[in-house]
């Protein structure tokens, strides 16, 4: 039993001293080069890291440093176009500003979520970049008390008052888009979005409700359909709207994942899109211009909150002055193409 002790025991550097029969710092010294050693202390130095299977312990090494080079990043979806934008924004200057960064994907899950909020606090990542779920407000804030420095983007999370936020407007493009939708006569408009725990499912339906009601149009809650923001829900969702009895004349996708199942629900019930039914989407990805029609919809500068979130960490990493709460909103824009036009007769 005392020998399994003896193996499981984790090898120090101040057993390797021992063993070597130097001090802790002359071991130190020859182990992390830096500072004078004699040839012979090296050597010994090494025969005992050898002989005692030694290897430092980078967790220990991290938990005495105030600052690692190390951010989280923590996004619902690695597939979806929007976040390899966003992802993308974040690499590209996390290079420059001499950071290293652990993507996490937590397919909106709140359990997947806690899980690497466990492992980035484990590694004392200096700060987190995060879409954050909505959920684990206490350990959010177990993450800050520890002193990471938390910028949430894309999404605000109430409850959480102490950290950065970096947002799009969301409530105005939705209101853009609901504004164009009303010029050209549409007033049946079926929306799909997300989730009103989130910043971006209830301010996109905000904006919706909102431009509705300034034009004095009745809202149908059968027109409202609130899901999850992954593309699957988007299928019985645009299926409702299209069966409806009166049908809508055009449908408002709240995000690029639930607009591609859309699409293909109209597709597959041999409806065309504009002459039957308008078609406009919140985020303007690559595809949106390249398929036929290509699809009106509201640009954010998904790039840009990217790059902003890693400059954001590193600013207050930077700054050790007391400083109050940031929110940066950024605004978004409505592209106009193909796939509107006047309600048919």
């Amino acid at each position: 039993m005392t020998d399994e002790i003896n193996k499981q025991k984790m090898i120090t550097i101040k057993d390797v001293a021992v063993e070597a029969g130097v001090s802790i710092a002359t071991a130190s010294r020859v182990l992390s080069a830096k500072g004078y050693t004699s040839e012979d202390s090296r050597q010994r130095v090494f025969r005992a890291v050898k002989k005692l299977g030694y290897t430092p312990n980078d967790l220990a090494r991290k938990l005495k440093q105030t600052r690692t080079d190390t951010v989280g990043l923590v996004i619902t979806d690695i597939i979806n176009p929007f976040y390899s934008f966003l992802a993308n924004g974040v690499l590209d200057y996390a290079r420059k500003l001499g950071y290293h960064v652990i993507v996490c994907a937590t397919d909106e899950d709140p359990l997947l979520e806690r899980e690497y909020l466990d492992v980035l606090m484990k590694q004392r990542a200096a700060g987190i970049i995060a879409v954050p779920t909505g959920e684990n407000i206490d350990y959010w804030q177990k993450a800050i008390k520890m002193g990471m420095k938390i910028v949430l983007v894309d999404r605000e999370v109430p409850g959480l008052n102490e950290n950065d936020v970096i947002l799009v407007d969301n409530v105005q493009g939705s209101s853009a888009a609901i504004e164009y939708l009303v010029s050209l006569g549409h007033r049946r408009i079926g929306i799909i979005t997300g989730p009103t725990t989130t910043t971006t499912g209830r301010e996109r339906l905000e904006g919706y409700l909102n431009t509705l009601n300034k034009h004095q149009i009745p809202i149908s809650d059968e027109l409202i359909k609130v899901v999850s923001f992954k593309g699957e829900s988007g299928i019985d969702a645009a299926k409702s709207l299209i069966e409806l009895p009166e049908r809508p004349t055009a449908i408002f996708a709240a995000n690029n994942a639930l607009a591609e199942a859309a699409i293909r629900v109209i597709r597959d019930s041999k409806l065309r899109i504009p002459t039957d039914l308008s078609f406009v989407i919140f985020d303007d990805v690559p595809w949106t211009s390249l398929i036929n029609p290509a699809i009106t919809a509201v640009y954010q500068p998904t790039y840009e909150l990217g790059r902003l979130g890693i400059e954001q960490i590193d600013r207050i990493l930077s700054d050790n002055t007391p400083r109050s709460r940031q929110k940066i909103v950024l605004a978004t824009e409505l592209i106009i193409r193909e796939s509107c036009s006047p309600p048919c007769s």
